[in-house]
């Protein structure tokens, strides 16, 4: 009878291990979808000749390693069943049609592929994303008009929210920016709070802060920002800049958020974006 017993429980265990029931030893976990955002600065930061090597070369370097890094994640055992996410973006979009519709075919969702075509769409992007942020370089560059960016309106207006936010993802934005927050057609003041970072403000005003239209909305969201290229006038800017984005993140309720200085040393930018990704 205690033959039969051991028996009868050696089979039990082996199903239940079947299921699913094994320990996390046993079977790897499906990981968490990630959902990757680059927001990316077309202003005049990109035609900085005093920087070495430039702005543009430091961008491009930054998403090509953001991509091997996206592919890593995507490229596993889990492939078939993930849903991982990833584009590079602007806002406000250019106003340039050829830029906009270049800047469709910067994004890449998984969940929409299936079979081969996931890992198809994973191989594209080392190719088709450098050339056509190449082109969309260029292009501004050629013409001298900046769009720039508006980075204040993008979390104040709730764009984020539709454009970042995955329910049930580990939500990363990664901006592209010197860190001066400005666009000329959303720039006002709301007793001493700003929808700017200026560099006269910064060199003028000692309590300085961004006008926080969320108060804590984005607190369960999960969101985490990592704002890179910050490249402040004087080196005196910058910690108080970092402050003032630090300040205004935490009042939205992003409790993760890292903002890294201008370095022209490119590996120490990818360990400090590998450090991010991984804590």
């Amino acid at each position: 009878m205690k033959i039969k017993s051991i028996i009868l429980s050696f089979i039990v265990a082996i199903l239940l291990m079947s299921c699913g029931g094994g320990s996390p030893t046993d079977l790897k976990q499906q990981p968490q979808t990630l959902n990757v955002s680059i927001y990316l600065d077309l202003s005049d930061r990109i035609a900085d000749k005093n920087l070495v090597p430039n702005q543009v070369y430091r961008d491009t370097a930054i998403i090509n390693y953001l991509i091997e890094y996206f592919i890593s994640q995507t490229l596993d055992i889990h492939i078939l069943t993930s849903e991982n996410k990833m584009k590079v973006f602007f806002y406000p979009m250019p106003q340039d049609a050829k830029i906009s519709e270049l800047s469709k075919r910067l994004n890449v969702d998984i969940s929409e592929k299936k079979g081969i075509d996931k890992r198809t769409s994973l191989e594209a992007m080392r190719k088709d994303f450098p050339a056509i942020l190449d082109t969309i370089y260029t292009k501004t560059l050629e013409s001298k008009k900046w769009p720039g960016c508006d980075i204040w309106d993008f979390f104040s207006s709730k764009k984020v929210d539709n454009l970042c936010i995955k329910k049930g993802a580990r939500n990363i934005i990664v901006i592209l920016t010197d860190g001066y927050i400005y666009y000329d057609k959303n720039a006002f003041q709301e007793g001493d709070a700003y929808s700017y970072i200026g560099h006269k403000k910064l060199e003028n005003l000692k309590n300085y802060s961004l006008i926080d239209r969320r108060n804590g909305e984005l607190a369960d969201k999960g969101l985490e920002i990592l704002m890179l290229e910050i490249n402040p006038e004087k080196p005196a800017h910058r910690d108080k800049m970092v402050k003032i984005l630090g300040d205004w993140f935490k009042a939205m309720g992003i409790e993760k958020f890292t903002a890294v200085e201008t370095d022209a040393n490119l590996t120490n930018t990818e360990t400090i974006i590998k450090s991010f990704m991984e804590n």
